[in-house]
């Protein structure tokens, strides 16, 4: 019998670095990129976008990271922003998750152009959709 024991291989866990969405609206977000940058894309009925680096705003919460787009921007009108609300998921490399979200669409005409006083009323309306997706810890 030898004096030699194996000692177990431990891997550290770390926060999934990507998201993907398929319905009812699809949603593939990575933390990060080979350019570093992060990326999203969006596709819905009406959109089908890509974003990079600073057109994703990211905030992060004690309710989980908020990453947010700008979907449409109509001058003196309105704009339209999708937020997708993005659980803590931790997991070791190449290890995948299902997980729920939720998305948020804002409308907000509060830079509208109207006479003096300018706008009046509810001027930002949400409407919310319940996600769910697979989350991944990959190397880039």
């Amino acid at each position: 019998m030898s004096g030699e024991h194996a000692t177990p291989v431990v891997t550290q866990l770390a926060d999934a670095n990507l998201f993907d969405i398929s319905a009812p609206i699809g949603i593939h977000y990575s933390r990060s990129s080979i350019t570093g940058a992060p990326l999203l894309s969006y596709r819905d009925t009406e959109h089908d976008l890509n974003f990079s680096g600073e057109e994703i705003t990211r905030l992060q919460t004690r309710i989980g990271e908020l990453v947010t787009v700008i979907l449409d921007d109509v001058v003196d009108a309105f704009f339209r922003s999708f937020t997708l609300l993005v659980p803590v998921v931790r997991l070791h490399l190449g290890d995948e998750v299902e997980f729920s979200a939720i998305g948020i669409e804002t409308t907000d005409r509060s830079g509208a152009f109207v006479g003096a006083p300018g706008p009046v009323g509810v001027l930002q309306t949400h409407r919310v959709h319940q996600l769910s997706g697979t989350a991944q810890l990959v190397a880039f």
